[in-house]
């Protein structure tokens, strides 16, 4: 068996350093409380005479200064069964309050 010599194994440790480095204190952004956006898609629902209902988020919310995208399952709003993932499209109003604009299924 053939032993590893000192500079191999320095080698091997300088290549991995910048990985190791780069990865540490890395964190993922807090996500965004999905609760303003389940509301806001239950509103435009309403207004549109759509007759469903946000089962589960499935990704998102996603924001960008006053815009935000989010994907979520949707269902018949009474009788359940079957769902749909439909991404949201999102407007934050004057009032600081978010309002869904379009969506795309």
């Amino acid at each position: 068996m053939k032993s590893l010599r000192p500079w191999r194994l320095g080698a091997w440790c300088l290549a991995l350093l910048p990985g190791l480095i780069a990865g540490c204190g890395r964190t993922n952004p807090p996500a965004a409380d999905p609760q303003p956006f389940k509301t806001a898609i239950a509103e435009y629902l309403e207004r549109n005479n759509m007759a469903m209902a946000v089962k589960e988020v499935k990704e998102g919310p996603t924001i960008e200064g006053d815009t935000a995208r989010l994907r979520a399952s949707l269902t018949h709003a009474t009788m359940g069964g079957p769902s749909v993932t439909w991404e949201f499209r999102f407007q934050k109003g004057p009032d600081g309050k978010w309002k869904a604009v379009e969506h795309k299924p």
